[in-house]
């Protein structure tokens, strides 16, 4: 009986950055590894190069890796699978993926592995304490920006060594790419949030406080809300004569 041909699912957008982040930080004496990689795609994307002296995918879920493994067999790929937590199992890495994840479970993974020095991350949740550790840390950070994919938005942070950074408190909050070269996604970005903080300022935010303390904390920075609520006008009022 035949085998079933196997392809590389083609990327979207999202993926599509984190490979090319990935690149850019790359040289022929990386060893790569994609943490969390799950169904193997970005891992597949990188083997495919042939630039990395290793490619390895690691994951807590065994039955996620075997989708990988499956993947590199049909692709012909050479990529080295390992089961385990973080960065744990892949010590000799020199560059790492680390996307998918929430921004607090992305430094915990940091914190397994410090002689890593090269990083691109891509926090679902509290982006800004992500970025506020990797500042207190001197992680140099090349790119930071925010980008919309179908009806989501993700954060893209790459990382180079360690170095000084020039951020502000705006561009703690929103990113230094966003500020400084502001594009259509970020438009749509703060256009998403300042719909978020005017739901939020229909209810009572004190009594919202004192029930859901810790949820509305990393959900939104209500004490920033008129803050930033007038800084998004502004932007808006801005990027509305750009596009």
């Amino acid at each position: 009986m035949q085998m079933a041909k196997i392809s590389l699912p083609k990327a979207n957008k999202r993926l599509n950055e984190i490979y090319n982040q990935t690149v850019c930080l790359a040289t022929s004496s990386d060893i790569v590894v994609d943490v969390g990689a799950d169904h193997g795609y970005l891992a597949a994307m990188l083997a495919k190069t042939n630039m990395f002296k290793q490619v390895i995918a690691t994951d807590i879920s065994a039955p996620s890796l075997e989708k990988t493994k499956k993947l590199a067999k049909g692709l012909n790929l050479n990529i080295e699978t390992r089961v385990g937590d973080g960065l744990t199992v892949a010590q000799e890495a020199t560059l790492a993926c680390i996307c998918g994840m929430g921004g607090y479970e992305i430094i915990k993974i940091l914190e397994t592995n410090p002689k890593v020095q090269k990083f691109v991350l891509q926090p679902v949740q509290n982006p800004i304490e992500l970025r506020l550790y990797l500042l207190k840390r001197g992680y140099k950070i090349v790119n930071d920006f925010v980008l919309k994919d179908k009806d989501k938005f993700y954060y893209i942070i790459s990382i180079n060594g360690f170095g000084k950074n020039k951020y502000n408190k705006l561009n703690k909050l929103f990113g230094k790419n966003n500020l400084i070269k502001p594009d259509e996604d970020f438009y749509l970005y703060l256009k998403n949030q300042i719909n978020k903080l005017k739901f939020l300022e229909k209810f009572d935010i004190k009594h919202i406080e004192r029930k859901q303390r810790k949820q509305i904390r990393q959900k939104q920075r209500i004490n920033f809300q008129l803050f930033l609520i007038n800084f998004i006008n502004n932007c808006m009022k801005n990027f509305a004569k750009i596009f």
